[in-house]
C-alpha cells in the first residue's frame, strides 16, 4: 500500500483522489506527531461494499396478547427497538430510533469507538444507515426490514 505523507497528499488531493476512486488505497501518515496513526484515503464505494455484508437480523420481543398490547422489535446487532401497537408503527418506530442512535453515534464517534464500550461493532451498521440520508424507503431495504414484517 502506498503511503504518502499530509504535506504530499495536499499538493497531489486531486490525482490521489481520482486513483483512489479507481480503487487504491493510500495511507496518509503525519510524521510530525509522535502517536500517527495512518488514516486511509479509500474509494467510498469500496467502503460501500464492505458495509453491504453486515445484514441487519431481529427479533419481535413483545406481541399483542394478554397483559401486552404492542409489538417491540429489536435489531440483534444494534440493541436498537421500535414500539408500536401495529408491526408497522414498530418498524417505523425502529426506523426513527435507529436514525436518532447514528446520529448520536457519530457525533460522539471518540466515545462509542472506544474498545471498552462495546459498541465499536455498530460502527459499520450505522455507516450503512448514515448513507441512506434520512430516506426511508431506502432505510427500509437497507435494513431488510421487509423479513421483520413478515415473520
Amino acid at each position: 500500500m502506498l503511503q504518502v505523507s499530509v504535506h504530499e497528499a495536499k499538493n497531489r488531493l486531486t490525482v490521489l483522489r481520482r486513483e483512489a476512486a479507481a480503487g487504491k488505497e493510500f495511507l496518509l501518515s503525519d510524521a510530525r506527531r509522535k502517536d500517527d496513526c495512518p488514516v486511509s484515503l479509500i474509494s467510498t464505494g469500496l467502503l460501500d461494499e464492505l458495509c453491504e455484508t453486515k445484514t441487519f437480523s431481529y427479533e419481535w420481543l413483545d406481541r399483542p396478547g394478554g397483559e401486552n398490547d404492542h409489538y417491540t422489535l429489536y435489531n440483534v446487532e444494534t440493541g436498537v427497538y421500535g414500539v408500536g401497537s401495529t408491526k408497522q408503527e414498530a418498524v417505523e418506530d425502529f426506523i426513527d430510533n435507529i436514525l436518532d442512535y447514528a446520529r448520536v453515534y457519530f457525533d460522539d464517534l471518540p466515545f462509542y469507538l472506544s474498545p471498552s464500550g462495546g459498541r465499536r461493532e455498530h460502527y459499520w451498521y450505522l455507516r450503512r444507515v448514515l448513507r441512506c440520508e434520512g430516506d426511508r424507503e431506502k432505510l427500509f431495504r437497507v435494513l431488510g426490514l421487509e423479513k421483520a414484517l413478515v415473520d
